[in-house]
């Protein structure tokens, strides 16, 4: 068979080879099949992909030590009123809470107590989530009582976004009932101190908001955290220190302050992949996160698809090089390159593509190729 026969025949294999990987690879990302694999190459790359938090985010924690002091939780609301009035002479720069208090208390005047005093702050952000209020029944929002929700500044959702392996590797900046109208809590801390990302949030957007059912709880521009360490790379101030005065104005004046319970079998406990969380320390790197720019964007499928099917290509265009060769080299060097592009996007511009759909796919082009080629016997002149 002359040469260029013998050219066309191989292009014509590598084209078709492509085109199936191509199939393949959009089958593999609509299935979710290799979500698992993605999802631990990324907790593999978050335990080596650590920062240093600054001084400007601080969790004063509802602590062991708090609870000996003041007494068993949960605490009179008059004790957060103290709490927030001591914050307040300390000139915060904002406060969040990771405390419900969707409830009335026992004695209105505790209730009218901390009305006042976040009234007094100006910056107080409280929680909003979604529950049935009876099993099986439809959801509601939680809100704070109502003379409590007059006083803040703001609202903020506390949903953790927990993947199917329950470890929570991001988060919903949006969130709400048959709508994402609430800020997530740490973006609410910045919006009332005007510190927010300013233009359109980061984020993969839902493409089916607008048709949402009004008694379902939707979510909306997910991000991926790169989080600062394991539990207690946020430094925790106690409580009960705060509210004696025994920590230094320094620790505090225009921090950003998140107020949450540390204490073992108090508030939500979260798996990350690193390690158990507070749902405190949680939001402190959600906070954080969004205020130095250091949220992760993870690609939708069109974009996903995109990169893959570009990379498909390059090893059916390395083939044959000098130095490269037809064996084994081949998928190593052309997988080395996807986790390179993966990786470099990852660090580089804080953008997700998961690789592990393209890595089993360019694994089976490998060998489609060789069994292709091997049936192939070459005809001599």
């Amino acid at each position: 068979m002359p040469a260029s026969s013998t050219t066309a025949f191989t292009w014509l294999v590598r084209g078709m080879l492509w085109m199936a990987g191509v199939g393949l690879l959009m089958l593999m990302i609509v299935s979710g099949v290799t979500v698992p694999l993605d999802n631990a190459l990324y907790d593999l790359n978050a335990r080596h992909w650590h920062y240093t938090p600054d001084d400007r985010v601080v969790i004063v924690a509802i602590d062991p030590k708090s609870l000996d002091e003041i007494g068993r939780f949960p605490w009179p609301r008059s004790v957060y009123a103290q709490l927030i009035d001591r914050l307040t002479a300390d000139g915060v720069r904002g406060i969040g809470m990771d405390v419900t208090m969707s409830t009335p208390s026992n004695d209105p005047g505790n209730d009218e107590q901390i009305a006042a005093a976040i009234r007094r702050n100006g910056k107080v952000v409280l929680p909003v989530f979604a529950e049935a209020v009876s099993l099986g029944g439809p959801l509601q929002e939680a809100l704070p009582v109502s003379s409590i929700a007059q006083s803040v500044a703001g609202l903020g959702h506390v949903d953790a976004a927990k993947d199917s392996d329950e470890r929570v590797r991001g988060a919903y900046l949006k969130a709400g009932l048959g709508s994402p109208y609430w800020p997530s809590l740490a973006l609410a801390v910045l919006q009332v101190g005007h510190a927010a990302p300013r233009g359109k949030l980061p984020g993969l957007r839902d493409p089916v908001r607008n048709d949402a059912s009004p008694y379902l709880w939707m979510r909306d521009d997910y991000v991926l955290l790169r989080y600062a360490g394991a539990r207690g790379a946020f430094g925790y101030l106690s409580s009960v220190d705060v509210l004696n005065n025994r920590v230094p104005v320094s620790l505090l004046k225009d921090r950003w302050v998140l107020i949450g319970a540390t204490a073992e079998g108090l508030g939500d406990i979260l798996q990350t992949p690193e390690s158990p969380m507070p749902g405190v320390e949680y939001q402190a790197n959600v906070l954080e996160s969004l205020e130095r720019g250091m949220l992760v964007t993870p690609l939708g499928f069109l974009h996903q698809f995109a990169v893959g099917a570009a990379m498909l290509a390059v090893p059916l265009l390395l083939y044959g090089l000098p130095g490269i060769g037809r064996n084994w080299p081949l998928p190593l060097i052309s997988m080395a390159l996807v986790f390179a592009v993966s990786l470099t996007a990852l660090r580089t511009s804080y953008v997700w593509w998961p690789p592990a759909s393209c890595l089993v796919v360019i694994a089976v082009e490998f060998i489609a190729w060789h069994l292709l080629m091997r049936h192939r016997r070459p005809v001599h002149a």
